[in-house]
C-alpha cells in the first residue's frame, strides 16, 4: 500500500505541475521559481511577508482569491499559531492548492466566490486579498462582502496594480478596471478606515516599475505615481 500510495501521489503531483505550466499566464505558484521568473515570484511573495506582520497568534485569517495556495501557506509559515483558510473560485486551482499546500489539514482551501463567501458574519480577524479587486465587476460588493466576514476592528489588507498600465497600454488583460491611487482610496474609504497605504515595486526592468528598487514603502503625494502596486491596510469599524 505504501508503494502504491507513493506512485499515486507522484502521478497526481505531475498532473498538477503540468496543469500549472499550461495555465501559467493566469495562474502562478510563486514558491516555484523554477517555473516562473524569480523577480515576479519575489514580487508576489513580498506581499504575504508584509501582511504577516499584521497577524497575531490566535488570529483567524482568510486569504480571498487564494489562487494556487502559496500565499496562505507562507502566511502560516510565518505565523504558525493561527487558523487560516483560502477561498478561490476556480475548482482546479483549489484542487492544486489542497494537494500541494493543504496536507495534514493545517490549511483548508475552499471553492467559493468573493461576492458570496461561505462564512458567518464577524468570523475573521484578518482578510488578505491581493490582486483581486481589479478582476471583479462589482468591486463595491466585493468590499462589502469582505467586511461582512471581518470582525469589528479586523484588518482588510488589499493590493491592486497602479493604473499606470491603463495610461501606457490601455486596460490590462484579465482586468475589469485599473485603479489610480485616488480611485482605490476613494472606493475603500467609503466602507472602511484606511490605516496605511504603501507602494510596492518589483525592482524589475519593466516600465511599470518606474526604475524603482524592489520593496514596499509608504505612499506619499510625491511617490504615488511611481508605485507598481498599492497595498492598503484597512480596518472595519463598527
Amino acid at each position: 500500500m505504501g508503494i502504491l500510495y507513493f506512485f499515486n501521489k507522484k502521478e497526481n503531483k505531475d498532473k498538477y505541475i503540468k496543469w500549472l505550466k499550461k495555465n501559467a499566464g493566469e495562474r502562478m505558484d510563486a514558491n516555484r521559481k523554477e517555473l516562473f521568473k524569480p523577480d515576479r515570484c519575489d514580487f508576489h511573495l513580498d506581499r504575504y511577508e508584509f501582511a504577516s506582520k499584521y497577524i497575531k497568534d490566535g488570529n483567524k485569517v482568510l486569504d480571498v482569491a487564494s489562487g494556487t495556495g502559496y500565499g496562505a501557506f507562507n502566511i502560516r509559515k510565518n505565523n504558525p499559531a493561527i487558523d487560516i483558510i483560502g477561498v478561490e473560485i476556480d475548482e482546479m486551482t483549489v484542487e492544486y492548492a489542497n494537494f500541494i499546500y493543504g496536507g495534514g489539514g493545517v490549511i483548508s482551501y475552499l471553492k467559493g466566490s468573493i461576492l458570496n463567501l461561505p462564512f458567518e458574519d464577524n468570523t475573521f480577524n484578518v482578510v488578505t486579498s491581493f490582486e483581486t479587486i481589479e478582476h471583479i465587476e462589482d468591486d463595491k460588493g466585493q468590499v462589502k462582502e469582505v467586511l461582512r466576514v471581518l470582525k469589528d476592528g479586523g484588518l482588510y489588507i488589499v493590493s491592486t496594480p497602479n493604473a499606470w498600465s491603463k495610461h501606457l497600454f490601455g486596460k490590462t488583460k484579465y482586468h475589469v478596471r485599473d485603479y489610480t491611487y485616488e480611485e482605490i482610496t476613494s472606493l475603500l474609504s467609503d466602507y472602511c478606515k484606511i490605516l496605511e497605504c504603501y507602494n510596492q515595486n518589483s525592482g524589475s526592468i519593466t516600465p511599470f516599475n518606474h526604475r524603482q528598487k524592489r520593496g514596499i514603502v509608504k505612499t506619499t503625494n510625491e511617490n504615488k505615481e511611481l508605485a507598481e502596486c498599492f497595498i492598503l491596510v484597512c480596518q472595519k469599524t463598527s
